[in-house]
């Protein structure tokens, strides 16, 4: 049995792998939209969606959802995180670029296949260049690869709830009354 679920990408290079993953999966009956960042939080909240890859700015805003996974879009290593950061249009300095949550109600045996899903796409990544052109570019696979780390560990956790502080602590300065 397949089960179905709405979910909301941005139509990044390095979202490319987990969109492949999903669309790919065959236990998941995933319809992937692929819109600009700044509608992909609207689509969530109204509904419309039920899982977002998001930036990771935007998620700790949002009210009813959660991260559901083990996988994130983040920086590999300090070079290329500047053009990363401006990919998901956050900013360089944030642990973490992208992320994907669901609304709270969403089933759990979905969120489990859409890990399986992710695996599947982070797994094959020249695979996700070849279904997205018929000749993938050898940068392209170089930047997934080299510029782009997928795993969401508790230490990236950890750093990314130390920046939500820091943005809302600036927020809060920003807007006095």
């Amino acid at each position: 049995m397949s089960l179905s679920v709405k979910i909301a990408a941005p139509a990044t290079l390095s979202a490319v792998p987990l969109v492949y993953g999903l669309r790919s999966a065959k236990e998941l009956a995933a319809e992937v939209v692929l819109l600009p960042h700044n509608e992909i939080a609207d689509a969530l909240r109204e509904g419309s969606v039920d899982v977002a890859l998001l930036p990771s700015d935007l998620v700790c805003s949002l009210v009813g959802v959660k991260i559901v996974t083990d996988f994130c879009v983040a920086p590999a290593a300090k070079e290329g995180s500047v053009s990363l950061a401006e990919e998901w249009n956050v900013a360089p300095d944030a642990p973490v670029y992208g992320l994907l949550v669901a609304r709270e109600e969403t089933d759990l045996e979905v969120l489990d296949n859409i890990e399986r899903a992710l695996t599947l796409g982070v797994e094959r990544i020249y695979e996700s260049l070849l279904s997205q052109a018929e000749c993938p570019r050898i940068e392209d696979y170089e930047y997934l690869t080299t510029t782009v780390d997928y795993l969401f560990d508790a230490k990236k956790h950890t750093a990314l709830e130390g920046f939500w502080k820091k943005l809302k602590k600036a927020t809060s300065h920003a807007n006095p009354g």
